[in-house]
């Protein structure tokens, strides 16, 4: 899966793109019809996640099928899932225990049947044992207070049961992820297996706990096993497997795996992380109970830095691993955020995408194609409910397109909105 030389079918037609071309690269992603997306895109919700349809602008104008892409921050799986479905080779890493497993889900994707039956074979294991509560030494009473008897007994079952170094084993553990716990419909029922909560994040535990006391809520009897098959129903899964990729945990400043730098990245498309916006741990606390992982210890893995200094040392250390494994004529979109430095009396906004390409990219030799800007209304920032907190995140998002050595742009073409079903024929990495 090597990187082509050049993109020869697109520019015998049309010419490289001009600066103004590139400014208006944005409208080109918001031409998306409403509520377009594959289903598996909502599997699981997460923090900072940047739109399936602006992965879909970029993989189609700079890659064709066959080649690499690559996201090292990769997050709920955005990138991996929309280079499968244009059958582009998906590979994604993060530090991130959860973010790996939801990754897994999309770049490796098990047929709807073999689903169906290891979900059928567990939940008869399940009721042919006798199992008692799980005390309070075995399961943290902050959990104990989020789920029925019921739920909570046939979620400590299937925490043990499940093995995410198996495909399907992983699937299932991104799919009970994404219904742990959500809102409450407005008839009261539940949407996920816990009592009402944001689906985005979960508060802390003693916010939880009085918002239950003050409120009188009751815990959902919700049977896991066939709240788990109602959302596998909601997802378009394939007849057939369909593995076009891999995910894999791994800090993004350590050496890449031998085999990803033999594969020649066309491709590097990722959202690294902000100057000390989101404590991804801290606001999964729930979910990480069922991965078997404390928040402490996913916080300490994870870069979160409100110092500029460390986190454009971080950078240039990320940038440096990506040389090693980007195609010569390989490109690189960095989608970053800028931030608010100082306190109300003294506050500028800070263009960290700048900072990131005259300290981290440019010593590398990388050519610097655009900045491209893309504003967003703060309300759809996730990251403004940290409200005055230093390094909080503004409405402006901006795309570092780069490539490794000067090569020329493709042509930019109209995106294809049609929705893409998962076959298993294409590339398998």
């Amino acid at each position: 899966m090597r990187g082509r030389p050049t993109n020869t079918a697109k520019s015998e037609f049309h010419p490289e793109p001009t600066a103004d071309d590139l400014a208006a690269v944005p409208e080109l992603w918001r031409s998306a019809p409403r509520r377009w997306g594959h289903p598996l895109h909502s599997l699981c919700s997460y923090f900072a996640m940047f739109p399936p349809r602006l992965a879909r602008v970029m993989i189609e104008w700079l890659t064709e099928p066959g080649d690499a892409v690559y996201d090292p921050f990769s997050g709920r799986g955005t990138v991996a899932l929309e280079a499968a479905l244009l059958s582009r080779a998906s590979f994604a890493s993060d530090a991130n225990p959860m973010a790996t497993i939801l990754s897994q889900a999309k770049s490796v994707i098990p047929s709807s049947s073999s689903l169906y039956k290891r979900l059928n074979s567990l939940e008869e294991s399940y009721i042919s044992r006798i199992r008692e509560m799980p005390t309070e030494e075995e399961v943290p009473r902050q959990i104990q207070m989020l789920f029925s008897d019921r739920t909570l007994s046939q979620l400590c079952f299937l925490r043990e049961e499940l093995d995410r170094r198996s495909d399907v084993d992983a699937f299932l553990i991104a799919t009970i992820l994404g219904i742990l716990h959500a809102n409450h419909n407005r008839d009261g029922s539940s949407r996920g297996l816990s009592i009402s909560m944001p689906n985005t994040f979960a508060m802390a535990p003693g916010y939880v706990e009085r918002f239950i006391k003050e409120h009188h809520l009751l815990k959902p009897n919700v049977d896991v096993f066939e709240r788990t098959r109602l959302r596998l129903k909601k997802l378009d899964l394939p007849a057939k497997k369909m593995s076009r990729g891999r995910s894999w945990q791994q800090d993004a400043e350590d050496d890449p795996p031998s085999w990803l730098k033999k594969n020649s990245v066309k491709l590097v498309l990722t959202s690294p992380p902000y100057l000390q916006v989101i404590k991804y741990g801290k606001y999964n606390w729930v979910r990480l109970w069922f991965l078997k992982e404390t928040p402490q210890e996913v916080d300490g893995r994870l870069m979160a830095s409100a110092s500029l200094r460390k986190y454009l040392t971080f950078m240039s250390n990320v940038c440096l691993q990506l040389d090693k494994v980007l195609a010569p004529n390989g490109y690189v979109c960095f989608v970053i955020g800028d931030v608010r430095r100082g306190n109300a009396e003294n506050e500028e906004n800070l263009n960290l995408a700048q900072a990131v390409w005259e300290t981290a990219a440019k010593p590398l030799g990388w050519h610097l194609h655009a900045t491209i800007v893309d504003d967003l209304p703060v309300a759809q920032k996730v990251s403004r409910i940290w409200k005055n907190n230093s390094g909080r995140a503004t409405k402006t998002d901006r795309l570092l397109l780069m490539s490794r050595n000067a090569v020329a742009l493709p042509p930019l073409c109209p995106p294809n909105w049609d929705h893409v079903s998962l076959i298993p024929e294409g590339v398998n990495a």
